[in-house]
């Protein structure tokens, strides 16, 4: 017996039954919902879950509450970790900023460096000025040995010298103006003790210099005295031009002390060595008891013979501009600029080293224009100008350089624009190391 089977319909099964079946809904009543109660619980959590996927956020939602969250974090950022940050970026900004300016005000200061030193230089001289002390003494061989050192120092020759009795006068008499009388003055002869005065006792010693030479060498020496540690006061001057315009007159000196109630005169004569004598209080060559000049036939020597080798005198005119230049170690100015004719008119440098200077002048007989700077130090001048023998002088006064480290000088720059020379006269300067030199020049310049 064989049996047939078609596997065609094995694999396609006939399932529209039991689709149809599946498909009908399945009714229940009340009744049933009762009787079954674990349906009822199956429906009430599908209820649940439909009113839980209900309430889910939205996403407008979702962005502002990570709109909310960056914010949060962005401030804790800032506040924790940028605001100090930034602070301390702020003060140091600020700090370097103050420091920036502190450095180019410093590098500003350090470019004049040298102008600075040289006004500490002169405010100090001017200092000391105003603060040196008065001796509680007047010793007239100190007295004696200073004039003689002020005239070799400047070439100014000391015909006679007389010195008067040391008088005394109380503190408010001097300061009022008082000159001691018969009546008011303590005199005493010579060095002898002085006795004081309550409140404080001035000691003044006059002098009275009588001196031949030439108007810068007269000015010099007033200058050297006026510089000097000592107080002294020039009271008179008198002069008249001798033949070749060498000067002859007298002037009045004063020399100042002050004795308070506890101070004792102290004084130790130290006699400086003089080339060519024995003794400073010998004559110079050239100097006779009548005082007047030797002409070059014959004059007195250190040990009193007569010598016939003496110099003439040098014939001298007065210069329209002077220079003087002084060592490094001198206590004042080391270079001085100045207008002959007028008081008040000079430039100073305190500078170790060689300085730029420049002297101008334009214009006619009747007036000119004339101006002279040194550094950055400028005078200018409209007046008009002596010539002796149609030109204008200039007279540099040098002095020899000391050593090595002396490095004074100047480089003077030359512009005359009028139809005189300018004659420069340069007297006693270093021969090997000159301390003068002319640099850019226009016009007519003489140089002696």
């Amino acid at each position: 017996m064989k049996f047939k089977f078609e596997l065609s319909k094995l694999k396609k099964p006939n399932l529209t039954n039991i689709k149809k079946y599946f498909k009908k809904p399945i009714l229940l009543n009340s009744k049933d919902i009762k009787k079954k109660p674990a349906l009822s619980i199956k429906n009430k959590q599908k209820i649940n879950l439909s009113k839980l996927s209900n309430m889910s956020m939205s996403k407008r939602d979702f962005i502002l509450l990570g709109v909310l969250i960056l914010a949060l974090e962005g401030y804790a950022l800032y506040s924790f970790l940028l605001n100090p940050k930034w602070e301390q970026f702020s003060a140091l900004q600020t700090h370097y900023n103050e420091q920036n300016a502190l450095a180019l005000a410093l590098e500003k200061d350090n470019a004049n460096k040298s102008q600075f030193q040289e006004q500490l230089k002169l405010v100090d001289f001017r200092l000391g000025k105003l603060t040196s002390e008065v001796p509680p003494y007047l010793a007239q061989e100190e007295i004696v040995l200073s004039l003689n050192k002020y005239s070799n120092d400047r070439k100014l020759k000391i015909d006679s010298l007389s010195l008067s009795n040391l008088a005394s006068l109380s503190k408010e008499d001097f300061a009022a103006g008082k000159i001691p009388t018969a009546q008011t003055q303590n005199t005493v002869k010579g060095n002898s003790p002085v006795k004081a005065i309550p409140g404080g006792t001035v000691l003044t010693e006059d002098i009275n210099i009588g001196f031949s030479g030439s108007y810068g060498a007269l000015y010099n020496f007033m200058s050297d005295l006026e510089k000097s540690n000592r107080k002294i006061i020039t009271k008179e001057v008198t002069m008249a031009r001798e033949a070749g315009n060498l000067l002859k007159g007298e002037f009045k000196v004063q020399y100042v002390g002050y004795k308070g109630s506890d101070d004792t005169g102290i004084f130790n004569l130290e006699t400086p060595t003089v080339n060519g004598k024995s003794s400073p209080f010998l004559a110079y060559p050239g100097y006779d008891e009548k005082g007047t000049v030797a002409t070059g036939s014959q004059s007195a020597n250190a040990s009193g013979s007569v010598s016939t080798d003496a110099p003439a005198p040098i014939k001298t005119s007065d210069p329209n501009f002077y220079l003087i230049l002084s060592p490094h170690d001198s206590n004042g100015p080391k270079v001085i600029m100045g207008d002959y004719t007028k008081n008040g008119t000079e430039l100073y440098s305190d500078i170790n080293g060689t300085v730029r200077g420049k002297i101008s002048i334009s214009g006619n007989i009747d007036k000119m224009t004339y101006s002279y700077s040194l550094g950055s130090s400028t005078q200018t001048k409209d007046a008009k100008l002596t010539m002796d023998g149609g030109v204008l002088r200039l007279d540099v006064i040098s002095q020899q350089r000391e050593n090595a480290t002396d490095m004074v000088g100047i480089t003077l720059d030359i512009d005359n624009k009028t139809d005189y020379p300018l004659e420069i006269n340069v007297n006693n300067d270093d021969k090997n190391s000159p301390r003068f030199s002319i640099g850019n020049k226009s016009g007519s310049v003489i140089v002696k």
